[in-house]
């Protein structure tokens, strides 16, 4: 048994409708009769996730939608390949939680969706309850959820500034990295403590996702605090989620946590002089 949790939200005679705290928690538990309703971010990395598994339907969070309109860019992405693709309203529920996204507000939809009856300004709820009216979803293989690198951006003599996409990449690390910090392509919210906490960093930039409802794109900012781990988000606007290369080329710095703002991170750093703060 997978040790990420999924939950069952609704089932009848067309199929399932799941839900899951990150896109990267759904396996070969769904499949061509399901629609996946996450807490990550729209983009295209998270909804080629979820093509891989060969759904019928994908619902995420709008992530503030962003530079680029990157936090929904996963609705064209599933709409090239005929799959209705939601992404709920940025302030109508919370990142990293799937049950609040599936109790949030439709913000966006690609036309595949549209002609099955959603609406913007729907509850997601009943979105995906339309959804499950599109035909049984098949694998589809794409570049962009296959990018399970690890870059490394700078070396200096107190330590590394790496980067990666998502979550994968963070699971797969098996040793700690304690002299380096980390640039995430996701956002700051719960999900990110329980997998950067064991690499015992001396930091991590993500993006802040346009903070959501109840600062929920910031969420992990005390649970590190608390490990006396730093951490920044990069403005939502200023770096497209999902691109960590535009995360530490383009980002800038939104907000921090105590134990960032101690080591110097101050809001309107970009990501490079944030992360290079952290390292010392």
């Amino acid at each position: 048994m997978s040790e990420y949790p999924i939950a069952l939200a609704y089932e009848d005679g067309r199929g399932r409708v799941f839900t899951a705290d990150s896109m990267t928690f759904f396996d070969d538990r769904v499949g061509a009769g399901d629609v996946v309703v996450s807490g990550s971010y729209a983009a295209r990395t998270t909804f080629g996730w979820a093509l891989g598994l060969g759904v019928k339907g994908i619902i995420s969070h709008a992530a503030g939608v962003g530079k680029d309109n990157a936090g929904i860019s996963g609705l064209t992405l599933a709409e090239e390949h005929g799959v209705p693709g939601v992404a709920c309203e940025t302030m109508s529920a919370r990142l990293a939680e799937g049950v609040s996204v599936y109790g949030g507000t439709v913000g966006h939809a690609n036309a595949t969706a549209l002609r099955l009856g959603v609406r913007v300004g729907q509850p997601v709820a009943e979105a995906a309850r339309l959804m499950l009216d599109a035909p049984p979803g098949r694998k589809v293989a794409v570049q962009e959820a296959a990018d399970d690198r690890v870059h490394t951006f700078e070396e200096t003599p107190n330590g590394r500034i790496l980067g990666s996409w998502g979550i994968p990449v963070l699971r797969s690390i098996k040793e700690p990295h304690p002299r380096d910090v980390f640039i995430q392509a996701s956002h700051c919210g719960l999900t990110l403590a329980p997998n950067v906490l064991p690499l015992r960093l001396k930091g991590v930039v993500a993006t802040d996702a346009g903070r959501g409802k109840d600062d929920s794109g910031i969420a992990a900012f005390p649970i590190l605090d608390a490990e006396g781990m730093a951490a920044a988000a990069a403005a939502a606007m200023s770096a497209r989620i999902g691109d960590v290369l535009s995360v530490w080329h383009d980002g800038i710095i939104s907000c921090m946590n105590e134990a960032a703002r101690k080591r110097g991170v101050r809001a309107g750093m970009t990501t490079k002089e944030a992360a290079r703060k952290m390292v010392g």
